[in-house]
């Protein structure tokens, strides 16, 4: 355990103002403080404050009360405030910060409480202390306090224990009592555990209980109050009386605190002991007098005596998990698990105590700890956690698919585990843990509404389902609270399953592209598709949407898989969007993506359906026209509405459709429901009636009869016309009118003619013979002769007679037959059998009597079974009639074909030939195909064997039986009859097998040729033409092409590898919608736009420029309109999509009209595209100098002189050469006009002019002069020279004299003439002509040490009083008895000579002279110029160098390295200035400047192979330390300079940014990307609009990154062809923080042109968004945005980002200005100031 001080969030007071109470919230949202003040003051988590409030007392009248403790309630949204005016006050200040705050109960005692808890486990109930001993708790539902234990000594201290289960208190006297809120019920809850040797102030229960008080002692006690252990500090004299104690969350570390320090001990594991971890001191802190632990364990509040509050951070170890995460240990088995991107965090704490031992995340959203007998799971979006008993290896594989159940897959078996719950959810054994082979419901749909009708419905729980594979064609569906299982078997492989929200229909797709809905509750399976390429519930909803082929398939009501609703779409569904009130399927057609709405109102029906909210279904029907479909829907909900008795909505539904017979029953039933009031439907009378519409009548009578309503049962039997019934019950009631009803019922059944009821009726009464007359009377003599058989008055002759003459006429032969047989009269009844054929009587009767006739019979009888179609019974009758061929005919039709066959054997070959084809083709049908040759062989049909064989593909079979019975040339006519039979037929797959069993296959492609099927055609190709291949493709495609079938062509084309074709096939076509689709297809974007352009080019004009805007080519669109002359349209173009292409469009055009020769068009069309230059070079080139002067004057002035400049050339071309110089001196070139008559060799002009205008040039042009004249031999000598100077001293013109005196160059003349010349410019400076002298001395001096003369010019400068200067010629020539004679009597001059002829030993690198003469610095620079750096730095450390001669030497490495060239070089010099310093001077400033142009100017390949970030941050270093030795030796700093700081800053920064990496350092390093764009002129500008535009696509800053890369794209282009006037500022002209700069790079920063063109296409692709803003935004929209950094602003800079900084963010550190939130995100990362490189920490 480390406590790491982390901040103050109270200073201490000068006085006594004590903290007497903290109290962190279960949330860790809130942090409670009270001091002596009594005013509660609320931090949040980052420990700023946020909200405070006067407690207040318990009468009214001054406030002389202490609060002696706080406690929040478990759910943070309550703080108890314990008072020493004898009251406890709850406060409710609610979850979030501005809650209003409000007293919500008071507890008011008769003693000053002393002490307060809110255990964990008791929500509404705090457990306080009181000075008089007693133990109370109050209960806030009741606001009464009850006493749990009372004792006889004060109350000093009282904790719970870590999970609120129990109580300790400490007493005055040493006592320690413990109380267990379970053994409330059962007894004495209250124990005197320990005694305590003292007052025991400081009370703790963790692990174990630690008590310490004013002996210096620290004892743990266990739980029955043994001593575990005792820490003694009696001897330590720092250790005082100990004051307060509080555990950690898992109770495993405790801090006790003391004066001026607090102690910690942490429990040791492994022993099960405690062990103390230190004693934190902390000076000045006084007495610690209140500890709280933050309930995540990483926080712990210290308050003290004097009023502070000091933030420690409490932790074992921390770390960074990809970082994206960071893991904070807080003990071994509870971890803070927090995300750094946004701060949500989880802890990981193990509820048995074990040691988290590992810890991943997956999908950067769910945390899987690992201990050593558990797994915790949470998942960071939801905050739920949970562990569950673990003892696999670790091999597990986890599964993320469901959002509320992580899936570990273990050996085989998968187990499921619901965030927040600590118990396995359920395990199955599967092997697949694919996401389409398994689906997972968590309660993912509300439980059903139960009905306010139906109180006996069962509540629906949760709903908790999973559907797997038990193997690849079984599916199991699970349900986890039930454990119920439903199995589902497939006679195909699974490839896909899915259930609904609710988990009751399982959706499932084989490999035949199948479709399947199964019903778990009714275990019903439909099929709903075949061929099915994509299928996916609706969210929330039981509606599935399928696509087959070119459909989409929806079923709004999935109970009826019959009702789909059918979209034709082109392309594939991709997904399913739900929103905002919509559902919407995506389909990607290609080239776009459509969307297909569908019919919200009939999905959320279902949903409402399902959710049995009927109320919600009706308001959607009744916004909707009826149709097929709106009524099924009010069909269904009528079904489902009277199953679950809402009569009100069944009777909407009725009427809604039509049905007003119902809706009038509904009417009346729901009247009765509301007459009945509570009751409802439960009254006898709505459930009769609700009986009696379902049906129900026996129902509708018990209830009725129940109700003693026999009337009302009767009439209803009678209203439905069921007499019978009526009749009964009223008998059954002793009904007054039963006798009544009955003969009323008799009489009119025989009033209606209804006979057969009434004899019926006469029947049951017993009355037979008046039956049996009803019965003939009603044409029912089998019902007449059933009564005399059943009632046996077969005695009645006469009766029989009439009953069989009844039953003869009927057609009841049979029947009659009987009757005859009874009376005797055998020859009718065998008759009366015949013709009623009942043949079986009849064949019994003739085997009695007429025995003749059996055989007869017989065979009637057989043949009459064949006529009823019973073949089969007329087999026997037929052999037994002795007819051996109607029986096997029989048995042919019976299909009794071994019987037949059986028969057949008996035959002679020829009879039987018919029959075995006939069995033969039986057998073929029943696929008994070797029975079926068999017979084919016997009736010698051969070829119809073959046949067989050959249609069902049996083509070795039918071969081997072929050449058995025929000859090769007879196999092969038949198998190509047979294949063209087959091919005229249809059946062209065994055509192509019949031709290819020949070895035909050119018949076989000839058939696929003229039947059409190409793909069949080009498949046989391949594997026997494989020469033909290409060639048949092209045929195809060129005859498909003929036909006008384009996209088949098209397939064949490409096929051939011919795509082009198809493109111009297309083209030629004028589909170009196709040729588009296909260029795109095979030969990527830039083809694609190939063709569009041709198409453009093919439409041309205003039309091409249009289809290239459809296209969505905005930028080529305006291109090809500028270049097609339709320049109206291009600015339509660019005004309403590309408006930063307006200045080229008005250039482009103001080129055209200037080529068109309409001038003054072309001036107005440069002026709007702001190149008023270009309008002024077009009239110049016109030599139309008043236009161009207007138009210079107007809107260029800075070009009127270039106007004057190109008018005086052209005067000069004409030799006009006055007219010329006045124009040249109108434009204040006085210089050109010189040149122009130097060049025209007018030397009198040009000296006058240079007289007149440049007399400062007099001298130079006098040479010049005078070097003509030597040229052209008029001039030149030594003669010449002095001559010339005589001339001038004679008209004393000194100057003009010495001048020309000075003409004298050394190219011209030997040295020792050149010196006597200009000694005698000398001599008439010395005496006619001062104010030259030291000029003059100077110009000769150098001249004469240019010829080497240097003693004579040593003597020149003697002469001139310029002693130093002497000496340092004499120095330079090397002349050192010269030197020391002009130095002789001054001793800094002797000095300075000896040095120098010590550098001249230098020169000479004499090394081991210099040092034996003891000139190290001499030996240093010899070293230098070696470049030995070695042994120089060796010999500054051994001779103890100051740091300034070391910088010197870094300096002079540096340059070193410079001159070589840099490069990586430049690495070790800027290493060598970090490591020895650098000369703080601006004499190296050219060094400084080369060194960070150098090193920040490296393009990206040089980089990588260079340690780039440590050295831009050692420059850094330097250039800092060289600043700010500036600044503190002269009082300022040179701008460059610190220019070449801040660029550097920056660049270091944002090196660091993107190293650290994260949100935050994603969001700094794109400011400052943006800020280093202002130092373009230091780092190359491509590479820094390069990076703050690649870093701002990462960050989704597209509009900006947009702009920013197109710069680049410009600067590479610019680059590429070395012209700055490429680039158009236009975008940047408003960024006033970003100078524009025309010095292009050397080199591209991106070196390989790959990269560069991937710039350049995703600037193509995002100018085409419409979307894409591609302007910045003005200067007052982007304060407070990214775009800030592009503006110059008032405001103080940002040392961490360079943006301006609000007043109110502004935060002064370290002599920089930085805002507060950049600053303190930078050093939470870095640990240090940003600017002095100073440890720091962040100052929220």
């Amino acid at each position: 355990m480390q406590l790491t001080y982390m901040q103050s969030l109270m200073q201490a007071s000068d006085g006594i103002h004590k903290v007497t109470a903290l109290a962190y919230s279960p949330s860790d949202k809130r942090l409670a403080v009270c001091t002596v003040d009594r005013i509660v003051t609320l931090f949040d988590e980052n420990g700023e404050k946020r909200d405070k409030f006067s407690t207040k007392p318990a009468d009214k009248g001054p406030k002389n009360y202490v609060v002696r403790a706080m406690a929040f309630s478990p759910d943070s949204s309550r703080l108890a405030i314990a008072q020493s005016d004898n009251i406890v006050f709850v406060y409710k200040l609610g979850l979030e910060w501005g809650d209003k705050k409000s007293i919500c109960n008071k507890f008011l005692q008769s003693s000053p409480i002393t002490a307060l808890v809110w255990p964990m486990s008791r929500p509404n109930e705090v457990v306080y202390g009181l000075a008089e001993g007693k133990v109370k708790i109050g209960v806030l539902r009741s606001n009464k306090p009850a006493t749990l234990y009372t004792t006889d000594s004060y109350v000093v201290a009282i904790s719970p224990n870590t999970d609120g289960t129990g109580t300790v208190s400490a007493h005055l006297d040493g006592s320690i009592h413990r109380f267990i809120f379970a053994e409330a019920g059962g007894g004495a809850a209250n124990t005197k555990i320990a005694h305590h040797p003292c007052v025991p102030y400081a009370l703790a229960w963790g692990h174990n209980i630690v008590v310490a008080g004013n002996d210096s002692q620290v004892v743990f006690y266990d739980q029955d109050g043994g001593v575990e252990r005792t820490f003694d500090y009696s001897n330590d004299p720092k250790c005082k009386e100990f004051s307060c104690a509080a555990f950690n969350p898992t109770g495993e570390s405790v801090v006790v605190g003391n004066f001026d320090s607090f102690y910690t001990y942490t429990l040791n594991n492994r022993t099960e002991t405690w062990d103390d971890v230190g004693v934190k001191s902390v000076p000045n802190l006084y007495t610690v007098t209140a500890l709280a632990w933050k309930h995540d364990g990483s926080r712990l509040a210290v308050g003290a005596l004097t009023g502070v509050l000091d933030q420690y951070d409490a932790c074992i170890r921390r770390s960074r998990y990809k970082g994206k995460f960071e893991f904070t240990y807080v003990s071994l088995s509870q971890v803070i698990v927090k995300r750094l991107s946004n701060g949500t965090r989880i802890i990981l704490k193990s509820l048995y105590g074990c040691e988290i031992t590992k810890i991943n995340i997956f999908q950067d959203r769910y945390v899987i700890g690992n201990t050593s007998e558990t797994l915790l799971l949470g998942d960071l979006e939801t905050l739920k956690l949970s562990e569950v008993q673990w003892h696999a290896p670790g091999k597990e594989k986890f599964v993320f698919d469901n959002p509320s159940v992580c899936m570990v897959y273990h050996a085989g078996e998968l187990s499921l585990i619901e965030y927040g719950c600590n118990e396995v959810l359920g395990s199955v054994r599967t092997e697949h843990i694919s996401g389409h082979l398994l689906s997972v419901r968590i309660n993912e749909r509300p439980p059903r509404q139960a009905s306010p009708d139906d109180p006996n419905a069962p509540p629906e729980g949760e709903n908790k389902q999973i559907a797997y594979l038990l193997d690849t064609q079984t599916i199991n569906v699970k349900d986890l609270c039930a454990q119920a299982n439903a199995t589902v078997n497939h006679d195909s492989k699974v490839d896909w399953l899915e259930l609904n929200s609710r988990g009751n229909l399982l959706l499932f797709r084989d490999k035949r592209r199948h479709l399947h809905l199964y019903d778990t509750e009714s275990q019903t399976r439909h099929t709903l598709l075949n061929f099915c390429t994509y299928v996916q519930w609706v969210p929330e909803s039981d509606v599935v949407v399928a696509q087959n082929r070119s459909n989409l398939c929806v079923w709004y009501n999935i109970h009826a898989p019959d009702q789909v609703t059918v979209h034709q779409i082109r392309g594939d569904v991709e997904e399913i969007e739900r929103g905002d009130g919509r559902t919407e399927v995506i389909v990607d057609e290609g080239i776009s993506a459509a969307s297909y709405l569908l019919d919200e109102a009939l999905i959320q029906f279902g949903g409402a359906i399902d959710d049995r909210d009927y109320v919600k279904a009706i308001e959607i029907l009744e916004t909707l026209e009826m149709s097929p479909e709106a009524e099924g829907m009010w069909r269904q909900l009528s079904d489902q509405a009277m199953a679950h008795s809402h009569i009100a909505i069944a009777e909407r539904c009725a009427a809604a459709l039509g049905d007003v017979s119902r809706a009038r029953y509904l009417h009346r039933v729901n009247k009765k429901v509301t007459e009945a009031g509570d009751i409802g439907l439960d009254h006898w009378s709505v459930r009769a009636s609700m009986a009696i519409l379902q049906k129900d009548l026996r129902q509708a009578e018990d209830v009725l009869l129940a109700q003693g309503q026999t009337d009302d049962t009767i009439a209803m039997y009678k209203t439905v016309h069921q007499f019978d019934e009526a009749i009964a019950v009223a008998e059954s009631r002793k009904h007054p009118d039963a006798t009544r009803m009955r003969q009323d019922y008799f009489q009119h059944l025989l009033d209606t003619r209804q006979e057969e009821k009434a004899a019926m009726f006469k029947e049951n009464e017993q009355d037979y013979d008046k039956a049996i007359s009803l019965y003939l009377q009603g044409g029912l003599p089998a019902k007449a002769a059933n009564v005399i058989k059943t009632r046996n008055m077969m005695g009645n002759t006469q009766l029989l007679d009439r009953v069989a003459t009844a039953l003869t006429s009927a057609g009841l032969h049979d029947r009659a037959g009987e009757f005859y047989e009874e009376m005797d009269q055998l020859q009718r009844a065998l008759d009366s059998y015949q013709k009623g054929n009942a043949y079986r009587q009849a064949v019994e009767l003739s085997r009695r009597h007429f025995p003749s006739q059996v055989v007869e019979l017989q065979e009637a009888w057989g043949d009459w079974l064949v006529s009823q179609k019973q073949i089969d019974m007329a087999i026997n009758h037929y052999i037994e009639a002795n007819c051996s061929t109607k029986a096997i005919e029989a048995a042919l039709n019976a299909r009794q074909w071994v019987k037949a066959a059986q028969f057949i054997e008996n035959l002679d070959t020829e009879s039987a030939k018919p029959y075995h084809k006939q069995l033969a083709r039986h057998y073929e049908e029943s696929k008994q195909l070797e029975q079926a040759e068999k017979f084919y062989v016997a009736a010698q049909a051969t070829q119809l064997a073959v046949e067989m064989y050959t249609k069902n593909n049996l083509w070795e079979k039918a071969h081997k039986l072929a050449t058995s019975y025929m000859s090769e040339r007879e196999v092969g006519m038949l198998y190509i009859s047979q294949a063209q039979r087959m091919e005229a037929q249809g059946k062209l797959k065994e055509a192509e097998r019949l031709y290819l069993t020949v070895n035909e296959p050119d018949l076989a492609i000839n058939m696929y040729k003229k039947q059409r099927k190409y793909d069949a055609m080009v498949r046989l190709v391949a594997s026997y033409r494989k020469e033909l291949l290409k060639e048949t493709h092209q045929f195809l495609a060129q005859h498909l092409e003929s036909e006008g079938n384009l996209r088949e062509a098209e397939h064949h084309y490409c096929e051939a590898g011919e795509w082009l074709s198809a493109v111009n096939m297309y083209r030629s076509n004028d589909v170009w919608d196709e040729a588009i689709r296909v260029a795109k297809l095979h030969g990527g974007v830039n083809a694609s736009k190939r063709v569009a352009y041709a198409w453009a080019l093919a439409l041309g004009g205003e039309a091409g420029a249009k289809l290239l805007t459809k296209l969505g080519l905005i930028e080529p669109a305006i291109e090809y309109a500028m270049e097609s002359g339709a320049f109206d349209h291009a600015f339509e173009l660019a005004r309403s999509s590309l408006q930063r292409k307006l200045p080229e469009i008005h250039l482009k055009h103001a080129l055209y009209l200037e080529d068109e020769e309409k001038y003054n068009e072309a001036e107005d069309e440069f002026i709007n595209a702001n190149k008023p230059r270009e309008a002024i070079d077009m009239y110049v080139h016109q030599q139309d100098w008043a236009n161009a002067m207007r138009v210079a004057e107007t809107y260029d002035p800075s070009a009127v002189s270039d106007v004057y400049v190109a008018e005086a050339r052209a005067a000069a071309d004409r030799n006009e050469y006055p007219r010329a110089e006045e124009l040249f001196l109108m434009a204040s070139k006085p210089e050109l006009a010189l040149a122009m008559y130097q060049d025209a060799q007018m030397w009198h002009e040009a000296l006058a002019l240079t007289q007149t205008h440049l007399p400062h040039k007099l001298a130079e042009v006098n040479m010049a002069y005078q070097s003509a004249q030597a040229s052209r031999g008029t001039g030149g000598s030594k003669t010449d020279f002095l001559a010339t100077g005589r001339m001038w001293e004679n008209s004393k013109q000194w100057s003009n004299a010495v001048d020309a005196y000075l003409n004298a160059r050394k190219d011209a003349l030997p040295a020792d003439e050149l010196e006597e010349i200009w000694e005698c410019a000398v001599r008439i400076a010395r005496t006619e002509l001062r104010s030259r002298y030291p000029e003059v001395v100077m110009e000769v001096t150098r001249r004469l040490r240019e010829v080497r003369r240097h003693e004579a010019a040593a003597e020149i400068l003697r002469e001139a009083q310029q002693l130093e200067s002497a000496v340092e010629c004499a120095m330079q020539g090397e002349c050192w008895e010269k030197a020391r004679e002009l130095a002789q009597g001054q001793r800094a001059l002797e000095d300075r000579v000896e040095k120098a002829y010590q550098s001249f030993l230098v020169n000479a690198e004499n090394t081991d002279g210099l040092l034996e003469l003891g000139h190290t610095d001499a030996a240093l620079d010899v070293l230098a110029k070696g470049k030995e750096w070695d042994r120089l730095w060796e010999m500054t450390t051994k001779n103890r160098c100051a740091a300034p001669v070391l910088a010197k030497y870094a300096a002079v490495r540096m340059q070193q390295l410079l001159d070589e060239g840099g490069g990586r070089r430049l690495d070790e010099g800027v290493r060598t200035l970090f490591k020895y310093g650098a000369p703080a001077s601006l004499q190296y400033m050219d060094m400084y400047r080369d060194v960070t142009k150098g090193v920040l100017g490296r393009n990206r390949v040089q980089e990588e192979e260079a340690e780039q970030a440590r050295t831009v941050e050692c420059l850094r270093d330097v250039l800092y330390k060289v600043s700010t030795a500036l600044k503190g030796s002269s009082g300022g700093v040179d701008p460059e300079l610190e220019q070449l700081l801040m660029a550097t800053h920056y660049a270091n920064l944002f090196n660091k940014c993107q190293t650290e990496g994260g949100r935050d350092m994603a969001e700094l390093a794109t400011k400052i990307s943006i800020t280093l764009l202002r130092y373009n002129t230091v780092i190359p500008s491509d590479k820094v609009f390069y990076q703050a535009g690649m870093i701002c696509k990462e960050q989704n800053q597209t509009n900006l990154a947009f702009v920013l890369l197109n710069r680049y794209v410009d600067l590479t282009e610019a680059i590429e062809e070395g012209d700055a006037g490429m680039i158009d500022n236009a975008d940047f002209s408003a960024a006033t923080n970003v100078p524009f700069t025309d010095v292009l790079p050397k080199w591209q920063y991106l070196p390989e042109e790959s990269e560069r063109e991937g710039v350049r296409d995703w600037v193509l692709s995002v100018c085409m968004d419409a979307s894409v803003d591609a302007a910045l935004p003005p200067e007052g929209q982007a304060q407070g945005t990214i775009y800030a950094g592009l503006y110059a602003s008032d405001l103080a800079t940002c040392i961490v980002t360079g943006f301006p900084v609000a007043k109110r963010d502004e935060m002064q550190v370290n002599n920089s200005v930085a805002n507060k939130r950049d600053w303190n995100l930078l050093v939470s990362k870095t640990k240090a100031c940003p600017w002095t490189g100073k440890a720091e920490s962040p100052a929220w």
